[in-house]
């Protein structure tokens, strides 16, 4: 496989930044245990503070980076998806409520970004390329130009 170099350099970027999400988290709890607002969309719940966000999707990210390796666009997507909804979590804390959790989100969010990139780069190298003849429709077989 031709891209299986990029694949894994995907997963491994995909598994930092779960670890960077969980440690995070895990700081985050030994410095301030009730950090950030408990609410999602107008969901509340003890479940949804700042750490319990940060290692609940920390896990998901660390599980798609470990798709990774065999499956890296789909790893991949698991990881961003992640980082999105941490990204959405993040900036629907209201005015000035987010600035503490980007200090623990950057991180993931920058690990989630190679991840993405490094997957992209690996399905490109494992599509085949066409030939310069079969990329133009009018010249496939039976037709005259």
């Amino acid at each position: 496989m031709k891209g299986q170099k990029m694949a894994s350099w995907a997963a491994i970027a995909g598994i930092l930044g779960g670890v960077a999400a969980i440690g995070g988290g895990l700081y985050a709890h030994s410095a301030a245990p009730v950090f950030g607002i408990p609410r999602f969309f107008g969901i509340t719940s003890q479940y949804l503070s700042g750490v319990h966000v940060l290692i609940g999707l920390g896990v998901i990210m660390v599980i798609g980076g470990l798709l990774s390796f065999k499956w890296p666009s789909v790893g991949a997507i698991i990881v961003c998806v992640a980082a999105m909804a941490g990204l959405v979590y993040t900036f629907n804390r209201g005015q000035y409520r987010w600035t503490p959790l980007l200090y623990y989100w950057g991180a993931p969010w920058l690990f989630a970004w190679l991840c993405g990139i490094f997957a992209g780069y690996a399905a490109y190298l494992n599509v085949p390329q066409s030939s310069e003849k079969l990329s133009d429709a009018r010249h496939a077989e039976g037709y005259e130009v």
